[in-house]
This record gives structure tokens, sequence and C-alpha cells, in this order.
């Protein structure tokens, strides 16, 4: 049996960092909007730069959820599934705020290509 993995794909944004409370704005009404919430707390010992933009909000569509940063977005499925009309709109949207596939501008970074997904069949 072939096993297919659910999807998992990391946005970013730079220069400009988003207002969690806009974004709530973006998607509410369309989505599934959870405000937005402290995922990690660090301790005195955590050196990360984005330590004081952890808030994220989740969003969901369909089969499609979401965590959105500030800077990053982080688009999943608990559960491999075609994506929906729906979700294809929430991805659509997502990769539209966050464009770019690495965290930063420079050339080496780390940058892995979208995986790929199968889109439901409308009749």
């Amino acid at each position: 049996m072939n096993q297919v993995e659910p999807y998992h794909y990391v946005r970013w944004r730079w220069r400009r960092k988003h207002d969690p409370i806009k974004l709530v704005e973006r998607f509410k009404g369309d989505f599934d909007v959870t405000l937005p919430v402290l995922r990690r707390k660090g301790d005195k010992l955590d050196v990360s730069l984005f330590i004081g933009h952890r808030r994220e909000i989740l969003v969901k569509a369909d089969t499609l959820s979401a965590f959105l940063s500030a800077w990053r977005a982080v688009l999943f499925q608990k559960v491999w599934a075609p994506f929906t009309r729906r979700d294809m709109e929430l991805r659509e949207i997502i990769l539209s705020l966050y464009p770019f596939n690495r965290p930063t501008p420079f050339p080496w970074s780390f940058s892995p290509k979208e995986p790929p997904f199968i889109v439901e069949e409308i009749e």
C-alpha cells in the first residue's frame, strides 16, 4: 500500500511583518479562524530573532489549515486528502501574503519545493 504524506509547506515574508489582528480580519467569514495565540514561549536563554513575533493565528479550510505569524506561514494537513475548492482558495491567499519559500533573501538559504498535492474533482 502506498502511504501518502499529509501536505506540509512553510512560506515566508521579508522586510514587513503582518499584523495578526489584520490577518484575523482578512480570513474571518470565509474560513475558521482562531485568535492570535502564543504557541511557544521562550525562556531566559532563548536568542531567537523572532522571539517577539511568536503570536500565531490558526486558519482552517476543509482539509488544509495554516498557522500564520508576522513573518511565517505553515500550511498543513493533519491527514492526507485531496484539496477542496476552499483549500485551494486558502492556499492561494497565503502564497500571495507570504511570497517566499525561504526565511531570508540570501541565496544560500535552504528553499524546499512545494510538495505535490491533488485537487478534488468538481462535478
